[in-house]
């Protein structure tokens, strides 16, 4: 093979910032969402939901990221289905993590609900951003002119 191949790379990705940018995400979101529920409602049950809420979905991102272990070194060709193995794994214990919030009726459960989905979605976007960022860095760059569909390596039609 050829050695600037992108499968002979092998990379680790950013451990510390994969576990804590994404955790404190879904901690903003759950702390936002609590503090505005006790101004406009002053419900302490749905505030302590919200933050339950938040909690979990950082639980989940961070117990997801440490199983696919980032501190290993991988072939730059293999993180994607690593990683994306580790999305659903924090999926599934978001969702887990609800339904033991939902049973223990902690306040308003659509209240919970909602603040566990925007906190899923915050600390995946801190996920992503953090590994988009540190592949696109890591990967090599491509000769344009070797780039397939770029116009110089198209067949001239003159």
């Amino acid at each position: 093979m050829m050695s600037g191949y992108k499968a002979d790379l092998t990379i680790a990705l950013p451990t510390a910032r994969l576990l804590v940018l994404p955790a404190a995400a879904c901690l903003l979101v759950g702390a936002v969402w609590a503090g505005a529920t006790l101004l406009i409602s002053g419900e302490t049950h749905t505030a302590l939901g919200a933050l339950l809420a938040g909690a979990a979905a950082a639980s989940a991102a961070v117990i997801s990221m440490l199983a696919i272990g980032p501190w290993r070194r991988r072939p730059l060709i293999r993180w994607p289905f690593v990683f994306l193995a580790g999305t659903l794994l924090q999926t599934a214990l978001t969702l887990l993590g609800g339904l033991v919030l939902y049973f223990a009726s902690l306040g308003e459960a659509i209240g919970t609900w909602l603040c566990l989905v925007a906190s899923f979605w915050a600390g995946l976007a801190g996920l992503v951003r953090v590994y988009g960022s540190h592949v696109k860095r890591a990967a090599p760059a491509e000769e344009p002119s070797t780039a397939p569909g770029t116009p110089a390596s198209r067949p001239s039609t003159e």
